[in-house]
């Protein structure tokens, strides 16, 4: 049985508390090294990020795998909070996911609707390594809804995706969330238009992906 990967995957969110170590560890396993993304100015944070290929998916679908933490070169701010909870990583942690509907806007209206809290729309922007500037908007919410695994809503506008440069990949050989309300899980899932996704019932939230390269599987 072929896995079931949501066709509008944006992107996965790894926490680490530690970037250079967790993208060491990464390429212990699986002898993929992750290459710098950007910084994320006055957020504190930093990323690394690998491309994924997800099992059945067309070559060049556009999506990856974000390594997020401390900026080594930036101080934290004064609250000492990171986006997503980063702070609060003490080993690298799959922490949430981003999809990217083709109506962005119409979506954050239905989920407003429905009664599916996405919190607020933000923009954001960040310089890649080579300093091109990306902006995107992003739907935003602390406490991350659903533990994180409810996704937030991503629109790239007329930025390049991260994922189409030339990232370094990894093989995606399954994604699934663990709930222990998986009926509330998948209306919230359809409404935000990823009801294409692996829901199983569990004793807690939890995201659960598996990753191949050709150095062996990662799995979170």
């Amino acid at each position: 049985m072929d896995p079931l990967i949501p066709a509008h995957l944006d992107h996965l969110v790894v926490t680490v508390p530690d970037l250079s170590a967790a993208v060491a560890e990464i390429e212990a396993t699986t002898r993929v090294r992750a290459v710098p993304g950007g910084r994320h100015p006055g957020l504190g944070t930093a990323n690394f990020l690998i491309g994924l290929a997800p099992a059945g998916w067309e070559a060049g679908a556009r999506t990856y795998l974000e390594i997020l933490g401390p900026d080594p070169e930036q101080e934290r701010p004064a609250d000492g909070t990171l986006p997503l909870d980063a702070h609060l990583a003490t080993t690298p942690r799959l922490q949430t996911w981003a999809i990217h509907p083709p109506a962005f806007a119409a979506k954050v209206a239905a989920a407003n609707t429905e009664g599916v809290d996405v919190g607020e729309v933000r923009d954001m922007s960040r310089e890649t390594a080579d300093g091109e500037l990306l902006e995107w908007q992003l739907t935003s919410r602390a406490p991350l809804p659903g533990e994180g695994t409810q996704p937030f809503l991503i629109d790239w506008g007329l930025s390049r995706h991260p994922a189409e440069g030339e990232l370094p990949s990894l093989e995606l050989l399954g994604f699934a969330i663990e709930s222990p309300e998986p009926d509330r899980t998948r209306f919230a899932l359809e409404v935000l238009g990823a009801s294409d996704t692996e829901v199983v019932a569990g004793p807690e939230f939890r995201l659960r992906a598996r990753l191949r390269g050709p150095g062996g599987e990662l799995a979170f």
